[in-house]
């Protein structure tokens, strides 16, 4: 504690026991909730209904700020505790540590300089590779405890772009990824590995930084089409995607450019166009603190060679969110999944131990059993279970300094506030939601199908009562006037 849920299970696993350990961050624990709504809980649910012969013990072994090197000693460590399984659903937490790597640790100005060029070059790189030059050092001390940078005063101002141990980090992620996969097939354990998505439509960058090189007068160009563009964006959309393309050709990589030109092309109707720039946006963030793509394509290939099945987490939700871009209809703040998502998640992973021939699917759910069975879970953790979620987020949003871009994040349009409603309900705020909604509905009435298809989302989660609220909000909205350009919302969750 506090890093992990408590946990107990008997030393000697029961003769018809089912035992699988789940891996990862935050995510896994379950927050910003704790791990009874974690994606863990629910897929015990669904292993204990389809094969009701057997006992199921799904162990949450979430570590909050865990990265993936340091869960490589704990999943060397259960193996000897009869695992039937293991999950591994890992990456959010790479960049939070201060790791300083000793290949990297003494290095000049201009060498960081010239390495971060070198290694921006995918050919160089893989030159070093094949020569046997490019090893990287990733012995680092680590302290007994994470230590996230993010938790001290200076934390934030320490993050810049540093291409090179950036690459480390890359590496060292496949390599703690490959050693706990080769472990449990070592051990005879199989293994699952889950790809996490994060937040992309309600979620700027944390920290942007303009590319090395720039001259002052291309800075001065930059920073006055920047902000021509955002002076345009209300009022003059396709002007402002201009000024922002203008800028954009000066400085392709400040991370912020691209979520406001993705945020704009969204509100163009130009979906496509605009998901390619909220993935840069998340991409080029100097602060990563969402899975990055790499590590995505490294679970994939490290799946593809060994065999080990591949739970697409990030497709499985994106999917479910309008037009392929997830925000805050889906992840309650910029990783953690709602109740809804981890619900899904479960049941993917449900899908997969069937296909595996790990646990027999005897007893198939219906739709409604699965509902009941929900319901009946969410009723046993209490009245204050969501608003405690809520203050967690409200912490988080000030750990992560998310008060400085909280105007980026404010709502545009009735999707954004029925989006920013939806979270307000999830973490217990019905005051916030009521607000939130009731500007959806008075700027634009298409935003009924979203709150209908969120109320019966929320019925499949369980949560009627949730449900009904919702709709209540929707039936009281009719009576109020229309929303006046320029209103805001404020969401007793804070900030975004």
């Amino acid at each position: 504690e506090p890093f992990f849920n408590p946990q107990e299970f008997a030393a000697t696993k029961p003769i018809k026991g089912f035992r699988a350990f789940c891996f990862g961050g935050s995510t896994v624990f379950g927050r910003p909730y704790e791990g009874e709504t974690s994606f863990c809980k629910w897929l015990e649910l669904e292993l204990s209904a389809a094969d009701p012969a057997r006992s199921y013990e799904i162990i949450n072994c979430g570590g909050v700020s865990y990265a993936s090197y340091r869960l490589v000693p704990l999943v060397k460590e259960v193996l000897h505790y009869q695992p039937d399984l293991v999950i591994l659903a890992t990456g959010h937490n790479e960049f939070l540590e201060d790791r300083t790597y000793q290949a990297i640790k003494t290095r000049s100005a201009l060498r960081v300089k010239l390495e971060n060029a070198a290694y921006s070059l995918r050919l160089l790189n893989l030159a070093h590779q094949w020569m046997g030059q490019g090893k990287t050092d990733h012995k680092v001390e680590l302290s007994p405890e994470v230590e996230p940078k993010l938790d001290t005063a200076s934390g934030y101002a320490s993050y810049h772009r540093d291409d090179a141990w950036r690459e480390r980090v890359i590496a060292q992620f496949e390599e703690s990824v490959r050693t706990m996969v080769s472990d449990c097939r070592v051990a005879g354990v199989p293994v699952i590995l889950v790809k996490l998505g994060a937040n992309l439509r309600d979620c700027p960058p944390f920290k942007s930084e303009h590319q090395p090189g720039l001259s002052a007068d291309q800075e001065r160009v930059w920073q006055e089409a920047f902000e021509a563009g955002a002076a345009a964006d209300l009022a003059n959309a396709p002007a402002a995607v201009g000024f922002y393309r203008k800028a954009e050709a000066i400085d392709a990589e400040y991370a912020l450019l691209d979520y406001r030109i993705a945020r704009t092309l969204d509100g163009l109707g130009r979906k496509p166009e605009a998901l390619q720039y909220y993935s840069k946006a998340k991409e080029q963030d100097v602060c990563p603190l969402r899975i990055l793509a790499p590590f995505q394509e490294i679970l994939a290939r490290v799946a593809a060679e060994t065999g080990a099945p591949l739970v697409d987490a990030q497709a499985l939700i994106a999917a479910e969110a309008p037009d392929f871009i997830p925000g805050f209809d889906w992840y309650l703040d910029h990783v953690h999944p709602n109740i809804g998502g981890h619900q899904r998640i479960a049941q993917a992973l449900a899908e997969q131990v069937w296909r595996s021939g790990l646990s027999p699917h005897t007893c198939p759910w219906t739709v409604e059993k699965r509902r009941l069975a929900y319901a009946q879970h969410l009723q046993q953790l209490g009245p204050r279970y969501f608003s405690d979620g809520r203050r967690r987020v409200v912490w988080l949003d000030t750990w992560a300094r998310r008060q400085r871009l909280s105007a980026e994040a404010l709502p545009r349009d009735a999707q954004g506030y029925a989006r920013l409603g939806f979270r307000c309900l999830d973490l217990g705020d019905e005051a916030g939601a009521r607000e939130a909604l009731d500007k959806a509905l008075r700027s634009d009435q298409a935003a009924l199908g979203l709150i209908r298809a969120r109320a019966r989302e929320l019925e499949s989660e369980g949560r009627a009562e949730a449900a009904a609220s919702l709709l209540q909000n929707r039936a009281n909205a009719g009576a109020r006037p229309a929303l006046r350009q320029g209103d805001s919302t404020i969401c007793r969750t804070s900030l975004l």
